[in-house]
């Protein structure tokens, strides 16, 4: 029988944009803890301020629930954190989230220094007496290892960055460039956690010198976490926004495809994205409580909209929005998988799909999802594929995988024992 021990396991966390994910994993991807903590101060200019105390709140749940399947609480082999950008952090925790519209409109390919021109603007007493400006989930590294960096997903992701041609073009200076920390890679250690940041966790799980890795912004540890990272493998991550994702050995090129680099060189990421379907349905779930007069479980409202017989016209019109985004995700599939085939770019026309996110959880709609798109739906044993993606870094920094994409094979061999 396998022991399954916290000593071999890596603490992940992702900060997403309203919650904390945090979960134990093995190298086999099998999930000890798991925990979720919303965020109290996602609306304020410093909410990045919460987020290491979110972490060490995690982390006592997470040593709550080894007690109850009586796992030892033991020194875990490393961390490592991912988090959606391009969010912006002072290193006092001044915060320019990632979903706040940029008011600076520059000419260029960077999504960071238009970004950084707004923070200057929003921020200006502040952003004179830092001396580093964090893009996302970098703050909390800084606040654990006390090293400054940023994580640079694939050499090709620079544009998408900044370079100096670039920040001086949209009115930057090099003195605005330094405060810019240097790029590191994923799976790269960042550095080790300090005495002060260990002894602030207060957790056996967690000691000076545990060493902490890079992550990757959230939708690239997601799709390590979902193995799409061979031409012709698709995903699905589907939550408060939905996109599908397909890796292809070429840049696509179509009307409602946006292509960026895989983190994989040489390979692509092609992508369809509905940035507004998870919110249609959840306004549509308002709209239903407030009919019956209680609250309903996101599975119990999926639940009966699928057994919906016409009787009800609000469940029907609920049924109606979860076919339409059914259909919608058809369509971009076959966008998707059209377009590479005849650019030759996936080496077959793959009919399986892997959903990740908050729906990949709910069987109905995921049975919904595979009668309309007539795909084979897999799902995970962590629905929350940035964890997964992030052990597969740590694991990787650790050397037990020769590579990141070594690391997602081995764990999708192990999901489909």
């Amino acid at each position: 029988m396998e022991v399954i021990a916290a000593k071999d396991s890596v603490l992940v966390a992702d900060i997403g944009s309203s919650s904390l994910k945090t979960a134990l994993i093995n190298k086999r991807g099998q999930v000890l803890a798991y925990a979720r903590l919303a965020f109290l101060k996602r609306f304020t200019d410093f909410s990045a301020l919460e987020w290491f105390d979110s972490l060490s709140a995690s982390i006592k749940i997470i040593e709550d629930k080894l007690k109850e399947k009586k796992i030892p609480l033991e020194k875990v082999r490393g961390l490592c954190i991912s988090g959606n950008g391009p969010t912006l952090v002072s290193e006092k925790g001044a915060t320019l989230a990632w979903n706040e519209a940029a008011s600076e409109k520059v000419a260029i390919q960077s999504l960071y220094l238009p970004r950084l021109l707004q923070f200057k603007k929003k921020f200006s007493s502040t952003y004179q007496e830092t001396s580093h400006i964090f893009s996302g989930p970098e703050f909390l590294i800084y606040q654990l290892t006390k090293r400054a960096l940023t994580i640079l997903p694939e050499d090709r992701f620079l544009q998408a960055y900044w370079t100096e041609e670039e920040a001086i073009e949209c009115g930057l200076s090099k003195n605005d460039l330094e405060k810019l920390p240097p790029f590191a890679k994923p799976a790269e250690q960042a550095g080790t956690i300090t005495l002060e940041a260990a002894e602030k966790l207060n957790s056996p799980l967690i000691c000076k010198d545990t060493p902490l890795f890079c992550g990757a912004p959230d939708f690239i540890s997601a799709l390590v976490g979902t193995g799409t990272l061979k031409a012709g493998r698709l995903c699905d991550r589907a939550g408060s926004s939905e996109g599908l994702n397909l890796c292809t050995s070429k840049a696509i090129k179509a009307e409602g495809i946006r292509t960026l680099p895989s983190i994989i060189p040489g390979l692509w990421n092609a992508s369809v994205l509905f940035p507004t379907s998870g919110e249609r349905f959840w306004a549509f779930k308002q709209k239903i409580e407030r009919e019956l007069g209680k609250e309903l479980s996101f599975t119990d409202l999926v639940s009966a909209l699928v057994q919906s017989d016409g009787s009800n016209p609000s469940l029907d019109q609920g049924k109606y929005l979860m076919l339409q985004t059914a259909m919608e995700i058809k369509e971009g599939i076959e966008l998707l998988l059209n377009t590479a085939e005849k650019e030759n770019a996936i080496p077959f026309k793959t009919d399986l799909m892997t959903v990740t996110g908050g729906q990949a959880s709910n069987y109905d709609w995921n049975k919904m999802k595979a009668d309309v798109t007539r795909m084979r739906i897999r799902t995970l044993s962590c629905s929350d594929s940035e964890l997964l993606g992030d052990a597969v870094f740590a694991f990787t920094g650790l050397k037990d995988f020769a590579s990141i994409q070594e690391g997602a094979e081995e764990i999708l061999a192990n999901e489909n024992l």
